[in-house]
């Protein structure tokens, strides 16, 4: 008997079978939501040995590749390679609590408040060259390229001092009538300065005729964000605010208009804004990262990213992308970066 030959049938399921069902998978496939793409992906977080202590502020000096961090608890400044992640050097400054840059001349400014003073740092030596003593503990500051100025927050009081670098000196007092001085940023002709207490933003105009001169043109309602906090460019005439009651709101600085408004996690403290992706980073104690996308007049999309408890220092780089923490694990200061996913 000859024996039949065993091969793959073709006759189970009949061929409209088949198409439906080929069909049916496609549907499913086209019309299932995307998958959501991460925004940051966070690296193993770095430990600071040889250092101790809580941080305040941080930023990126973006041309020399540094992380610079507040180091309040170890009373220093903290300069970290960015591609390492390693402590390139602890600059002894006091309690650090701000810090700012100026890229021309090559120096970073620390404002500490203990003891009360601004200190002068050398970037390429990574050394402190100066030293200005303040009548109260500072807080945070801002540089000025348009007047070559330091704007230094009190810590204690509602006033700023102005410093001459030139001169080495205060050489003005600005008084508001508000107390809880937070953030400050400066942008050309301009300073920003959060007023905590009043929930409100204080727009100051820089008049430079020999000798600089701080004129107020807005104080705006920061309203719904709250003891506002955080503060970043966002453009030509915009900022983003973070209140601590978890609202983050879009504002036009030049008019005083809250443009849009979005949630984030409560607690922010410090934010960062990267433009090249126009997403804003908020850094919350609660240990999170609220990520928000900033659009011309308008939010888009919001993400929460799991950081570290009490990680309220944040900075971003915007020309690579990454974001930076730092916080203090049972006493040992460890930073922490986070790799931009698909944008």
């Amino acid at each position: 008997m000859k024996t039949a030959e065993v091969g793959p049938r073709n006759d189970l399921l009949p061929d409209r079978v088949i198409r439906a069902l080929v069909f049916a998978v496609l549907i499913l496939v086209t019309s299932a939501p995307p998958l959501a793409a991460q925004t940051l992906h966070p690296q193993p977080p770095v430990e600071l040995t040889g250092t101790h202590g809580k941080f305040d502020f941080i930023k990126v000096d973006e041309t020399r590749g540094r992380l610079l961090a507040c180091h309040t608890g170890n009373g220093s400044l903290d300069v970290i390679d960015e591609s390492t992640s390693k402590l390139i050097k602890s600059i002894p400054t006091g309690a650090a609590q701000g810090v700012a840059i100026d890229h021309k001349s090559g120096r970073y400014f620390v404002s500490c408040s203990k003891p009360p003073q601004l200190v002068i740092v050398d970037a390429a030596k990574l050394e402190a060259t100066g030293t200005v003593a303040l009548s109260g503990p500072a807080d945070l500051c801002a540089f000025c390229g348009y007047d070559g100025c330091v704007y230094v927050d009190s810590g204690e009081t509602p006033e700023m001092w102005t410093i001459d670098l030139k001169a080495e000196k205060v050489v003005g007092t600005k008084k508001f009538a508000s107390n809880g001085m937070e953030d400050i940023t400066s942008s050309p002709f301009c300073l920003l300065q959060n007023l905590k207490d009043a929930s409100e933003l204080a727009s100051i105009q820089m008049v430079f005729a020999g000798m600089p001169n701080l004129r107020p043109t807005g104080i705006f309602s920061t309203l719904p964000a709250e003891k506002p906090h955080g503060l970043a460019l966002a453009g030509d005439d915009k900022v983003l605010i973070a209140g601590g009651n978890g609202k983050l709101v879009l504002m036009n600085f030049k008019t005083g208009q809250v443009i849009a408004s979005a949630d984030i996690a409560p607690r922010v403290d410090e934010i960062g804004y990267d433009p090249g992706t126009g997403k804003a980073f908020c850094a919350s104690g609660t240990g999170v990262i609220s990520v928000v996308s900033v659009g011309k007049d308008s939010f888009g999309a919001a993400e929460t990213i799991p950081s570290a408890q009490g990680a309220h220092s944040i900075a971003v780089d915007s020309k690579t992308h990454t974001v930076w923490i730092a916080f203090a694990r049972d006493d040992k200061p460890c930073v922490q970066s986070f790799l931009a996913g698909k944008i």
